[in-house]
């Protein structure tokens, strides 16, 4: 769906509503917001709602924290691993899944930003060569 810049401009004006004081969105805010753009219908509503979700989505990115490992990982490993990207990164939320085919090793993606530590990387890379 094409959106024309009147649009995004639009929708990234209703995103800075849903950024509370400490800069982090507030999901309440975004709900409101959502709802009142639906039950109002202004003028392409549709694209507006798309733009304002598609903001919505890659700030809970980068906000997001996915860790990927070979074999579950124990309290204390998360917790480092936690302290090491608290460090870089504030207000993160966790999801902490596991995936045999890694071998060994992990991946950790926050947003875009994506470390590959796993040994089915460094043999792909091998096999590249």
């Amino acid at each position: 769906m094409k959106i024309s810049k009147e649009t995004q401009a639009q929708a990234r004006r209703l995103f800075r509503l849903c950024i509370g004081p400490d800069g982090q969105m507030e999901e309440e805010t975004v709900r409101r917001i959502a709802s009142e753009v639906e039950a109002r219908k202004p003028r392409n509503f549709l694209p507006l709602l798309c733009a304002f979700t598609d903001l919505v989505r890659r700030e809970k990115q980068r906000h997001t924290a996915t860790v990927t490992s070979a074999i579950p990982l124990t309290e204390q490993e998360q917790a480092a691993i936690r302290t090491k990207l608290d460090s870089r990164h504030s207000g993160l939320e966790y999801h902490w899944l596991t995936d045999p085919n890694l071998i060994a090793g992990m991946t950790v993606q926050v947003a875009d930003d994506v470390t590959d530590a796993s040994v089915r990387s460094r043999i792909a890379r091998l096999t590249v060569r």
